[in-house]
């Protein structure tokens, strides 16, 4: 009889035991269910696309480069690009400050200066754009294309006393367009960043079509 009382409260000290701490999930469980709920929040955010390294800055400045190669010659590049880059001046939404600023036909390179809009909402009863503003230089060579687009800024509601102005540097990066978990979009500088990376990624597949022609 003493030895089934002693069996007994053998096998009731673990649950004695647990009774006397916190319950826990384990550590792999708990990550597991946290990697779940971030995944399901970046799946349910609409611009994930824009939260990684989509604007980069090269000291400071922000610049997008793309270099393209194809198997055309230095001359023939120059005269694609410089075609190209003559109709996106007159393309519809472009001001009448974008130009074709200077050429180099010994070095086969083209700077430009872009004026256009970039509008963010259009209805009958609402027009929210900003004149975005950008340097684009093309250095073309055998088999190859240089494209730089950088100096970026915007003038944002010019028809209220001026509007303001904004440089690329302090607007769109990621300390200035992103929350500080890097989780979400600014609500004002985010669209612009939004809009300035697709907008990028056009010319640059513009680009693209043109030189492998």
């Amino acid at each position: 009889m003493i030895k089934k009382i002693i069996i007994a409260i053998t096998l009731c000290l673990p649950l004695m035991a647990f009774a006397q701490n916190d319950w826990e999930v384990p550590t792999a469980a708990q990550d597991s269910k946290a990697n779940r709920q971030t995944a399901k929040a970046k799946k349910d955010y609409p611009y994930t696309k824009y939260l990684g390294p989509v604007v980069p800055e090269v000291n400071g400045e922000v610049v997008f480069e793309k270099t393209f190669t194809n198997n055309k010659s230095a001359e023939e590049n120059y005269n694609l690009m410089l075609n190209f880059l003559t109709g996106m001046t007159k393309e519809e939404g472009q001001l009448d400050k974008s130009k074709i600023s200077l050429v180099n036909k010994k070095d086969h390179a083209i700077i430009c200066h872009f004026e256009e809009w970039m509008v963010f909402k259009s209805t009958i009863l609402t027009l929210d754009r900003t004149r975005f503003i950008y340097t684009l230089v093309a250095e073309s060579s055998d088999n190859k294309v240089k494209v730089k687009i950088f100096r970026i800024s915007y003038w944002y509601n010019e028809l209220q006393d001026g509007g303001e102005h904004f440089e690329a540097e302090e607007w769109i990066t990621d300390k200035w367009a992103l929350n500080k978990k890097k989780t979400r979009l600014a609500k004002i500088s985010g669209k612009f960043r939004r809009l300035t990376v697709d907008r990028v990624e056009i010319i640059f597949d513009n680009i693209q079509t043109i030189l492998n022609t």
